[in-house]
């Protein structure tokens, strides 16, 4: 059986299954239990009549067992009334008149006094109860048996089982109802957030409050929260890219475009410029506007080691040390593009001012990264700190680069909902403070 889709539906489901089969169960269990107190009762009075036939027994000089007086209650002296005693087997038995001139014939009891079923007189179910007792002045016990007959008995059994399956049905009708309305009740806040998401999708502004919804459906409210926030940032940083690219296509088109209209012997020359500095415009703008990685995981670790691998080569003629100190478990809750684009920038600048040291750290608090790159250069002043994040601002034009790295690494770190702050480093040059998401171990 294919479970259905519909989460409504299956706890309707789930509920009705289980009410059905606790209804059917309680009403086979009160049915049984009502038989069994019907049986325990007809038996006690069984008893109750073999203890009054032994009290009225006594044996003659002969032996033979005789009754002082017999009871005469209508339902042993009325034939056939389907209420019977005999004392003693064979022709020698005493019988009451109810059982006219028929004998039963029931299994010889032993010490404990033996319960069963007999066929009466005209065929119909007998429940009877047997005793072997041996009176004075005999010299071997005989048998008491009474018996009666137990058509009433199943009567009243059946009579309870339909009373108590038709309590059970009202019961199980009443449950359902009130499993319709909880479960109704109880998804009305996903059906809310369904309607929210809707207005969400025509356009409307809309945020979650978790605090107003159910402590179950508040962290998927949160989580909805961030993946708009993140969807948000994207399309800035998006947007901010088309317009940054637009802007930089700017100058090498008029310079091309001047350059055609005057044409000589450094047109190949200023066109294979222009067209290096439009390449380059277009591949940083192209890194830059990345999809940020959602659901993804980096380890920190590899990616560091593999950047100072090829770092180490390209700057094979100084002596760079790099100390490290990244937990074995800390991840990075992006793609690892991202994560190679924002340290090989920050560990490029770091390994072009550093004198002999680079350190990277990392630090963990609750779904944060605090990475820190520092080098023992001669660092910056608080206002050029903060100066070297504008797009293509270089402090120093004799080193080599674009002035966009930097930049770059504050945008991949905003859209991520992250930040790049810059600052002095314990080894008295600049350190650069990465804030990331960060994933569990």
């Amino acid at each position: 059986m294919r479970a259905p889709r519909s989460l409504r539906a299956r706890l309707l489901l789930a509920g009705a299954l289980g009410a059905v089969a606790g209804g059917v169960l309680a009403a086979v269990l009160l049915g049984a239990a009502f038989e069994r107190a019907a049986e325990r009762a007809l038996d006690r009075r069984l008893a109750d009549d073999i203890a009054l036939l032994a009290g009225l027994a006594y044996a003659d000089p002969q032996g033979r067992v005789r009754l002082r007086r017999e009871p005469v209650e209508e339902r042993f002296t009325r034939v056939f009334s389907g209420w019977y005693w005999q004392i003693g087997d064979g022709a020698a038995a005493l019988r009451s008149r109810s059982l006219w001139d028929v004998a039963l014939s029931v299994p010889k009891p032993a010490a404990q006094p033996l319960t069963g079923q007999v066929t009466g007189p005209r065929g119909q179910p007998l429940r009877f109860r047997a005793q072997a007792l041996r009176l004075p002045g005999t010299a071997a016990a005989t048998t008491f048996l009474v018996a009666a007959d137990a058509t009433p008995l199943r009567a009243e059994v059946g009579d309870f089982r339909l009373l108590a399956g038709l309590a059970v049905a009202a019961l199980i009708g009443a449950m359902l109802l009130i499993l319709f309305t909880q479960v109704m009740w109880g998804l009305r806040p996903l059906r809310e957030l369904q309607r929210r998401l809707e207005r969400l999708r025509h356009g409307e502004p809309e945020r979650f409050e978790p605090a107003a919804l159910p402590a179950e459906i508040a962290p998927l409210a949160a989580q909805i929260n961030a993946l708009l926030d993140a969807h948000a940032r994207q399309v800035a940083r998006a947007r901010e890219a088309a317009q940054d690219l637009a802007h930089g296509l700017k100058t090498p088109l008029a310079v091309l475009s001047a350059a055609v209209e005057r044409p000589g012997p450094d047109l190949a020359a200023e066109v294979a410029t222009q067209v290096a500095r439009l390449r380059g415009h277009i591949e940083h703008h192209l890194a830059s506007s990345r999809p940020v990685g959602i659901g993804t995981r980096t380890e920190l670790r590899p990616v560091v080691d593999a950047l100072w691998a090829v770092l180490r080569a390209a700057h094979a003629g100084r002596s760079l040390v790099l100390d490290v100190d990244l937990p074995q478990p800390y991840a990075f809750a992006g793609a690892r593009e991202d994560l190679e684009e924002l340290l090989g920038n920050l560990l490029d600048n770091a390994c072009k001012w550093a004198r002999t040291r680079i350190a990277v750290s990392a630090q963990r608090s609750g779904g944060r990264l605090r990475l820190c790159i520092d080098d023992d250069g001669p660092g910056l002043t608080d206002a050029a700190a903060g100066a070297v994040l504008a797009r293509g601002v270089r402090l120093d034009e004799t080193a080599p680069g674009s002035g966009l790295g930097l930049a770059i690494v504050h945008r991949i770190a905003l859209g991520y909902g992250g930040s790049l702050t810059l600052g002095r480093a314990p080894l008295g040059g600049l350190r650069a403070i990465l804030d990331l998401p960060a994933t569990p171990d």
